[in-house]
């Protein structure tokens, strides 16, 4: 990665609707997770 890249990546977003069960317990049922990578 450069020394001058800034990446965001949002994990788990669903839209404007929550969901809960199961199948939404890693990624967005109730929460977002939010990847940030700066530089090396």
């Amino acid at each position: 990665m450069d020394d001058d890249v800034f990446l965001v990546k949002f994990w788990g977003v669903r839209g404007s609707i929550s969901v809960s069960g199961p199948e939404f317990s890693r990624y967005g049922g109730n929460t977002i997770c939010i990847e940030m990578r700066c530089g090396k």
